[in-house]
């Protein structure tokens, strides 16, 4: 019976994979959040399944050492790059909130202001900053645009479709 069980799951995960996550196969990060309602660990992979704020089912593949310590029921917010979870972190409260880069078409924009959050992953980062106004923008960046920069740092950071282009510290 649990056989059966662990198969169908299975089977019904390996569809909603692929038919319900969406595709960003331009390699810009999308990020997740929602509660955890099943984890799937074969090996070195493991495929995660969350119920969005809206009620949504969303699935997405994983190593495992991104599920460590990751249980059902946690809130989570998941970097997702290419179909592949790059970043997982269970939230410290239960009210699941995505953060989203900011993806104006008009070109690029200069943000400046407070670092108040940074969500570090292993080449990639969300970086939210506050500006003056209260306003907080979540900007994707690699690492690398990020060496020195810490919460509570002041900041103008050049945005180009929600990935920032540089990061100076005023």
């Amino acid at each position: 019976m649990t056989r059966k069980i662990s198969g169908s799951m299975i089977v019904l995960l390996l569809f909603v994979l692929v038919n319900v996550m969406p595709a960003h196969a331009n390699g810009s990060p999308q990020w997740v959040t929602g509660e955890v309602v099943s984890i799937v660990e074969k090996q070195d992979e493991g495929l995660i399944s969350l119920k969005l704020a809206d009620g949504e089912l969303y699935s997405v593949s994983s190593g495992a050492s991104l599920l460590e310590g990751v249980e059902i029921g946690d809130v989570v917010t998941v970097q997702v790059i290419e179909g592949w979870a790059q970043i997982i972190t269970i939230a410290k409260d239960r009210k699941p909130e995505t953060p989203k880069p900011e993806k104006k078409d008009s070109g690029v924009e200069w943000v400046p202001g407070e670092v108040v959050f940074i969500q570090g992953g292993a080449t990639d980062s969300l970086v939210s900053v506050k500006m003056s106004d209260k306003t907080v923008f979540n900007i994707a960046s690699s690492n690398d645009k990020l060496s020195g920069i810490k919460v509570g740092d002041h900041v103008i950071v050049k945005v180009y479709q929600g990935w920032a282009q540089s990061v100076t510290k005023k």
